[in-house]
């Protein structure tokens, strides 16, 4: 059976068994200055999520099997969904009844959107990350910057502020995923570190890190 990319939560991401996560947008950004200590910058491309992820020592046989995943992988070619595991949001601890959330408004700027479908009284924190899957394959993942909430319909109609900005492709009306929200990654180049198999017996593997970069 062909490998399917890219690989899916259960199949990849999920088997992970991880001791240490760090995940974190990354910038493009041009900066100047002049001699008087002013400063600009130019956002140059949209930021793209990364990842530092420290796997736990484990037993050889798991070891090796995750390692058969990640040489399907064919360095940086191949994908895969990849949902934080440090992150254990939404922060209010509800997630019951926010699997029709929707996009009601979007700002010109596109750096604020309002919601619909939340279940009411939902009480939306800022740091809450979610994910909107949009163009065929395509994954956005972000973070509100402002809480709001859900007045008796379900909406939190003024809109909440997000990075990064959202991208064109996303319209109002389209679902986003607030309960275990995910991103589309890979592996950046050299960024696999394999485990170490303890001599004698080589039963207990350590040692292994991911460097992953968002594949949007």
């Amino acid at each position: 059976m062909a490998l399917v990319f890219p690989y899916s939560l259960a199949y990849f991401a999920n088997t992970m068994r991880v001791l240490r996560s760090t995940v974190t947008p990354r910038r493009f950004d041009e900066a100047s200055g002049a001699g008087d200590g002013r400063h600009w910058t130019s956002e140059l491309a949209q930021p793209l999520w990364t990842g530092a992820i420290t796997l736990q020592t484990m037993p050889a046989v798991v070891a090796r099997a995750f390692e058969a995943k990640v040489d399907g992988l064919d360095g940086s070619r191949g994908t895969f969904l990849f949902a934080d595991p440090a992150y254990k949001g939404p922060a209010s601890a509800i997630r019951a009844g926010l699997g029709a959330v929707t996009i009601s408004g979007i700002r010109t700027d596109r750096g604020a959107i309002s919601l619909s479908g939340l279940p009411e009284g939902f009480v939306l924190t800022p740091t809450d990350r979610f994910c909107i899957t949009y163009s065929s394959g395509r994954v956005y993942y972000g973070t509100f910057l402002e809480g709001g909430t859900a007045g008796s319909l379900g909406n939190i109609a003024d809109g909440r502020e997000i990075r990064p900005y959202l991208p064109f492709g996303v319209t109002v009306g389209a679902t986003i995923r607030l309960v275990d929200p995910y991103f589309k990654a890979a592996i950046e180049p050299g960024g696999w570190t394999p485990f170490n198999y303890e001599l004698p017996a080589g039963e207990i593997a350590s040692g292994a890190e991911l460097r992953i970069i968002q594949k949007p």
